[in-house]
């Protein structure tokens, strides 16, 4: 399986501070649970291997941006999450049932930040048809070792 297309969707947000306190309205609250459905897909293989993903969350403004947080995630644990629990998920195709939405919470940059929440992450290989969940699980260990 060369040649594989890793899809990454950014789906949505909970729980994010609010940036500009003062305007605490209905509108800004609604904000601070964002719903994106953003997918992107990206080659990998031995050759292609990417570096680690990296989420940062900003907020945007009349007068520039406010920074909500960030997540880095190492390529190798994509999947860690995929099955509900902290390190039990297995690589999979991106609509596979049992691929699930994974939570990770936002990481500040400096102790005084306001940084709270999560982000809502999707990771999976992307084909025309599924295959068998075990060849995927192949396919990844032949890049990063086993699992």
């Amino acid at each position: 399986m060369s040649n594989l297309k890793l899809r990454i969707g950014v789906l949505s947000a909970q729980g994010l501070a609010a940036a500009d306190k003062k305007y605490t309205t209905k509108v800004v609250k609604q904000t601070l649970d964002p719903v994106w459905n953003y997918e992107f897909e990206i080659p990998i293989g031995a050759d292609k291997m990417p570096k680690p993903f990296n989420v940062t969350v900003w907020d945007k403004d009349t007068f520039g941006r406010d920074f909500l947080g960030e997540i880095s995630i190492p390529v190798k644990n994509c999947f860690d999450r995929n099955a509900g629990g902290v390190s039990d998920g297995v690589p999979r195709h991106y609509n596979d049932p049992q691929n699930l939405p994974q939570w990770f919470t936002l990481n500040k940059r400096s102790e005084k930040s306001n940084i709270t929440g999560e982000v809502q992450i999707k990771f999976g290989f992307i084909e025309q048809h599924v295959r068998d969940p075990q060849q995927y699980v192949d396919a990844w260990e032949q890049l990063f070792g086993p699992m």
